[in-house]
């Protein structure tokens, strides 16, 4: 679950969030409260929430430092701030500090539910990337103990860039039965799975690309589900390979479009300066 925290000094205010939201049943964990930023920091230390909701003007530390202090400790966090105050300046302030959404004050059960929908995605994005890095570094220090021979690194990356998607299922086979014996080591086939992941989220530009390959193979539960063993590890090649051909084949489609496209327009640009 999405673990959320609340700064609020109007104590009806913040019981009124806390207490009218179902929040299990959105799939969040309502993981503390606090009525001030200076109470709020060591709490938010410990609960180290995906999604902090704070109001802005409050005694002893305010939201916008609070927020300050957060996004420099915990980068990942994403940000909701509250304001009784339509002010430019406190608006500009936010953006500046990384929040992703100012809310107007008083704000109603629909819509901070509305809000917390739309970044959900985004936390839950954030929080598996942060898994992934602490993942990869711990299998990388543990590989270096295995014989990685058979693991030719930059073939999965070549495959997607060049392959084709009626080769997908050969090129899988003999990628495993390169490695043959090696699998059978679970630190093994996290590296490699892990470095299949890396290399084609480094593939994609797009920001919504690189999202939707997260959610689909990038989480812990795909990662966990994909190194059962070698039938499963096998799977989630097949699946990413096939994902990843279609989504080059996408990109270089429509960029191939856009490049005819302004081809054409030139060669009509060029034929009326013909008759100038």
């Amino acid at each position: 679950m999405v673990k959320v925290f609340l700064v609020e000094d109007e104590k009806f205010v913040r019981e009124g969030i806390k207490n009218e939201i179902d929040w299990n049943s959105y799939g969040f964990d309502f993981v503390g409260e606090a009525a001030d930023g200076e109470l709020a920091l060591p709490l938010i230390e410990i609960s180290k929430p995906d999604i902090l909701i704070t109001d802005i003007k409050m005694p002893f530390m305010d939201g916008l430092e609070l927020g300050r202090i957060v996004k420099e400790r915990f980068p990942e966090t994403v940000i909701i701030f509250l304001s009784g105050y339509d002010d430019f300046d406190y608006a500009q302030k936010a953006i500046h500090i990384g929040a992703s959404e100012y809310l107007l004050k008083p704000v109603s059960k629909e819509k901070l539910i509305s809000v917390l929908k739309k970044i959900k995605p985004i936390a839950e994005s954030k929080r598996h990337s942060i898994l992934r890095n602490i993942k990869a570094e711990n299998i990388e220090f543990n590989i270096k103990k295995f014989d990685t021979s058979g693991f030719n690194k930059g073939s999965f990356k070549e495959f997607i860039i060049n392959g084709k998607s009626q080769d997908i299922e050969s090129y899988v086979e003999e990628y495993i039965e390169n490695m043959d014996g090696q699998l059978k080591s679970l630190i093994f086939r996290q590296y490699v799975i892990m470095d299949a992941f890396i290399e084609s989220e480094k593939f994609l530009s797009n920001v919504d690309d690189k999202e939707e390959l997260g959610n689909k193979f990038g989480s812990m539960e795909a990662f966990d589900e994909a190194v059962t063993d070698i039938h499963t590890m096998k799977q989630y090649f097949l699946k990413l390979l096939d994902y990843m051909i279609d989504k080059r084949d996408q990109i270089t489609g429509s960029t191939a479009f856009y490049l005819r496209r302004q081809k054409t327009l030139l060669r009509k640009i060029i034929w009326s300066l013909r008759f100038l």
